[in-house]
């Protein structure tokens, strides 16, 4: 069975838009990874909607374009983790512990739950978690595989 990792948007969004993003190369080793299977990905469901969203606002793709990431983004091997009352009030606890939004720390709670490691590529909420021994930076990501 393959180790498991918790990635945040930030790092998988890079494997969808490329221009104007940084640590491509960390990314797409990363990827390379998974679609070895030599890691295992999990997310939390708000990822879809982070990632939607970006593609949606921060991009010029057309329709076709966005449905083909859609769709890649669905073929992704990736296990998504339903919303579910222990891992909701993880992250809340989680988010005023180490002054997270929401968002960023449904991440983190889902590395806790599952004893494996967070990839970020979000500088700030590495800074506010890198004292938590799980928390990787994607500049690092050869140290997790």
């Amino acid at each position: 069975m393959a180790p498991k990792i918790v990635v945040d948007t930030s790092v998988l969004i890079k494997w969808f838009k490329t221009r104007g993003e940084e640590l491509l190369v960390e990314a797409e080793k990363l990827r390379e990874e998974i679609d070895r299977g030599s890691v295992e990905v999990h997310v939390p469901a708000l990822l879809l909607y982070e990632v939607g969203n970006i593609l949606l606002l921060k991009t010029r793709l057309g329709p076709a374009a966005l449905g083909e990431a859609v769709a890649g983004l669905e073929a992704l091997p990736m296990v998504v983790a339903p919303p579910a009352a222990p891992l909701l009030n993880r992250a809340f606890r989680l988010g005023r512990q180490c002054g997270l939004t929401f968002y960023a720390a449904s991440f983190l709670a889902l590395a806790i739950e599952l004893d494996c490691p967070f990839v970020t590529a979000d500088q700030r909420l590495f800074e506010r978690t890198h004292t938590l021994q799980r928390v990787r930076h994607l500049s690092r990501v050869g140290s997790i595989v």
